[in-house]
């Protein structure tokens, strides 16, 4: 057993330098043709959680293909089979065979796929912690805190703690592998503990900074190293009091500095959802140099009034339009529902 363990791992290390040095030139030749193609992205954003799940996707691409849909995101976070750290697998999670075998036919069809992994916050979930924070609680930023994560939202792991990153890199590694991604989303949205007084190490700290920290430690390691695009969500990004909006839309808690301190090439997907009819932090990002995805959700009245006015916007850096679904809709529905449908159709 020890043996055969020892084996996957160097196959997987292997596979990793073939990748990272650019063996993959037919991927590179795909991609090129496909940004060719689509000057917009039109988005969904899905959570697969196991091979079921991808199967079903795999089963719906023609149907998606159809209403016009050339972008997937999938967040598929700690529910992978991840060979290089087995004990941070979620039970019954997507495996690399169905991963590649998902991108292959998405390919054929027109779609490229980013797959996700949820940095920094959103470590929790109700009572439940992720895998990581439960293997190593010494990554928590609030370590020791909140039995049963009562009364907070969702941990975050230490974004100064020296070997987050040897982790955290390893699993986006492999994620980016199985799918053989050239573009990779890193969540960040909805980071509230940060800058903890429980942390030893960011107590005190800039919550901004510390920010920028993570998102630039994640940057060198996809854009530069790995040579991929990286995107993330943007509330933190975004100050409550300037913008005049609420603690999730847009940041209450010191971070929406951070917009000054990270590299401008980073797709920022900046996500409303209620009808409005001014969203001021289209044009502010774009006024900061970063390429920008729009992304909604429910209600439809939302969705459409944010698209119209993303689009009068009439800036190249306005990559698309980004439909999220976040549990609302199944796997075999999602080419049907009405934001998908009649808000992508703006966009072709």
């Amino acid at each position: 057993m020890a043996k055969s363990r020892h084996g996957k791992r160097w196959a997987f290390v292997l596979a990793l330098f073939c990748w990272a040095a650019g063996v993959h030139t037919e991927a590179g030749e795909w991609l090129d043709a496909w940004r060719t193609t689509n000057r917009v992205w039109r988005g969904v954003h899905l959570m697969v959680n196991n091979d079921e799940a991808v199967t079903a996707l795999e089963d719906q691409l023609p149907k998606l293909a159809a209403v016009g849909v050339n972008t997937l995101i999938l967040e598929v976070n700690y529910n992978f089979d991840f060979e290089s750290l087995p004990e941070l697998n979620a039970p019954g999670g997507v495996t690399a065979a169905h991963a590649g075998k998902l991108t292959a036919a998405a390919r054929t069809l027109g779609i490229r796929l980013i797959p996700q992994f949820n940095c920094l916050g959103h470590q929790s979930w109700s009572k439940t912690t992720s895998p990581l924070l439960t293997k190593h609680p010494e990554f928590d930023e609030t370590p020791g805190q909140f039995p049963g994560n009562t009364n907070i939202y969702c941990r975050s792991w230490c974004p100064q703690h020296p070997d987050i990153n040897l982790v955290v890199f390893a699993l986006i590694d492999e994620l980016a592998e199985a799918f053989e991604a050239d573009a990779f989303h890193v969540g960040l949205d909805e980071v509230f503990l940060i800058a903890s007084d429980h942390c030893p190490r960011c107590k005190g700290g800039d919550p901004a900074k510390l920010f920028a920290k993570a998102v630039n430690d994640l940057h060198r390691h996809i854009v530069e190293r790995r040579k991929l695009e990286m995107l993330m969500w943007g509330d933190r990004l975004l100050d409550a009091k300037a913008m005049k909006g609420g603690e999730w839309e847009y940041a209450k808690n010191g971070t929406a500095g951070a917009v000054n301190l990270i590299p401008k090439d980073i797709v920022i997907c900046d996500w409303h959802y209620e009808k409005q009819t001014n969203y001021p932090s289209v044009p502010f990002l774009l006024a900061k140099g970063f390429r920008v995805w729009p992304s909604s959700w429910q209600p439809l009245a939302g969705a459409k009034a944010f698209s119209a006015f993303s689009r009068d916007q009439m800036n190249s850096r306005l990559v698309g339009f980004l439909c999220t679904t976040w549990g609302k809709v199944s796997i075999d529905a999602v080419a049907e529902w009405p934001p998908v449908v009649e808000v992508l159709a703006d966009w072709k």
